[in-house]
């Protein structure tokens, strides 16, 4: 009996793809952000480059979120498809041992096929972090906005309350950059001062352009007294970028963590 060959619809892939889950640390200071844009050095491109090195693939890298130049990453979140069976620890070690020292892959995971570290996102947890003594430390200066005046602190933690709950934030978004709905949800928006060190932490479901550091600048001019209360509270009715505060610098800014 004359073998068979399969036809086309019996053939089986000789490797089905696995969805693998990392998860990154960043000093953003060298880099344009998350997203590829163009030549410009930026984590995804380069992530992307790292993992063809290793894997021999081209491969789609999807981020749970962008972040903006010179922005710092605790716990950013990136999924890929791939044929390559490299264990995820091993995987963890050969990606790090062609990455930059200032970019490092604190894990990776298999995960169920449909995943997806943006779609898949219950919230984001970022931190803004402020110095507020007369000379900043060097050892500071890459993560921490330096801002010298005097303010009043308790103020701003009553600023920063109101931030909590369902708002419209387009008083807070980065002007001309506003999608379809400005409204968002913060879960917990935290101010706490130790020291001279002043750390803004704010969770929320979804965050407009520049919304994190606006939040930022717009407390601190609450708390230096150039901004009062009562503006603050109509900023969310009035939907004027105009009417808050200063865009905070990337350089304070750090995504600490994606939860799913």
């Amino acid at each position: 009996m004359q073998d068979r060959k399969p036809g086309r619809k019996t053939r089986k892939p000789l490797m089905a793809s696995r969805n693998i889950k990392l998860t990154l640390a960043y000093d953003g200071a060298a880099y344009h952000g998350w997203q590829v844009q163009g030549s410009l050095p930026t984590i995804q491109g380069l992530l992307s480059d790292a993992v063809a090195r290793i894997t021999g693939e081209r491969i789609t890298l999807n981020g749970s979120g962008r972040t903006d130049a010179g922005t710092h990453a605790r716990g950013l979140v990136a999924n890929f498809l791939t044929a390559s069976r490299i264990p995820p620890p091993q995987l963890v070690r050969a990606l790090n041992s062609v990455l930059p020292r200032d970019v490092r892959v604190l894990s990776a995971r298999r995960m169920d096929p449909v995943f997806h570290a943006r779609r898949d996102a219950y919230s984001k947890v970022y931190r803004y972090q402020v110095y507020l003594g007369p000379i900043l430390p060097p050892h500071l200066a890459r993560e921490y906005l330096h801002f010298p005046r005097p303010v009043h602190v308790s103020r701003m933690m009553q600023a920063a309350r109101l931030f909590e709950g369902e708002h419209d934030f387009a008083s807070f978004a980065k002007t001309h950059s506003l999608p379809s709905s400005s409204i968002r949800r913060i879960y917990r928006c935290q101010l706490r001062k130790q020291g001279y060190r002043l750390h803004l932490t704010v969770e929320g479901n979804g965050f407009l352009h520049h919304m994190v550091r606006n939040m930022a600048g717009t407390l601190l001019e609450v708390g230096a007294g150039s901004l009062g209360l009562d503006e603050f509270r109509e900023l969310f009715d009035k939907r004027d970028r105009k009417l808050a505060g200063f865009t905070a610098p990337a350089l304070g800014l750090i995504l600490l963590k994606v939860r799913y």
